[in-house]
C-alpha cells in the first residue's frame, strides 16, 4: 500500500491497527512498527478486568432480563411508563447492551439505576423475570462509579477526529 501512494518506508513511524491476530502478525512479519486500537484495548481490558467477574456478569444477565422483558412486552412497558409517571419521573425506556461494546453495559446498567425507585414501584404490583437485591444495587452504583472515567476515555478516543496525539496522554 505505500508503494501505492510512493510512501517511503524511512518515512513511516508507527502504523495504527486493529487487534485481529492476522494484522499484528502481518506488522509484525513485515518488519513494521504497529500499535493496535486502543479503542478495542480498553473494550477488551474492561471486559476481562470488570465485566467477567461472576457478580458483575450475574448483575449484567439479570439487567438483560429486566430490560428485554419491557424491551418485547409493550403491555409492560406501558405499565413501566405509568409507574414512572406516578412517581414524576420522566418516562424512559430501558436501554439494552450488546455484546460488542463494554460501555452498552454501563449505558444499561446505568438506565437501571437511574430507573431504580420506578422498578421498585412496578414489582411492587406486577411481576419481572428478576430483580436485583440491595447489594446487587450498591455494586451496581460502585462499579458504574469505577467505569466512568473508562468510558469518558471510550468517548474521547472514539471520536472520527481523534488522533494518536490524543490518545497518548491518555494512557500514560
Amino acid at each position: 500500500m505505500f508503494q501505492t501512494w510512493n510512501i517511503p518506508k524511512e518515512k513511516v513511524h508507527v502504523i495504527l491497527r486493529d487487534n485481529a491476530r492476522n494484522i499484528v502478525k502481518a506488522m509484525k512479519d513485515a518488519g513494521w512498527q504497529s500499535l493496535g486500537c486502543m479503542a478495542h484495548t480498553l473494550q477488551l481490558a474492561v471486559h476481562e478486568g470488570v465485566l467477567s467477574q461472576r457478580s458483575i456478569s450475574d448483575i449484567a444477565a439479570i439487567g438483560r432480563r429486566i430490560v428485554g422483558h419491557f424491551k418485547h412486552s409493550p403491555l409492560a412497558y406501558s405499565r413501566l411508563q405509568n409507574v414512572q409517571k406516578d412517581l414524576l419521573q420522566t418516562p424512559k425506556r430501558l436501554q439494552q447492551d450488546v455484546a460488542t461494546r463494554w460501555n452498552s453495559t454501563y449505558y444499561m446498567l446505568k438506565s437501571l439505576l437511574e430507573q431504580k425507585r420506578a422498578l421498585v414501584a412496578y414489582v411492587a404490583d406486577f411481576d419481572l423475570p428478576d430483580t436485583f437485591s440491595a447489594s446487587q444495587w450498591g455494586l451496581i452504583e460502585n462499579m458504574l462509579s469505577l467505569l466512568e472515567p473508562f468510558e469518558e476515555l471510550t468517548q474521547k478516543i472514539s471520536k472520527a477526529s481523534t488522533s494518536a496525539a490524543d490518545v497518548i496522554p491518555s494512557v500514560m
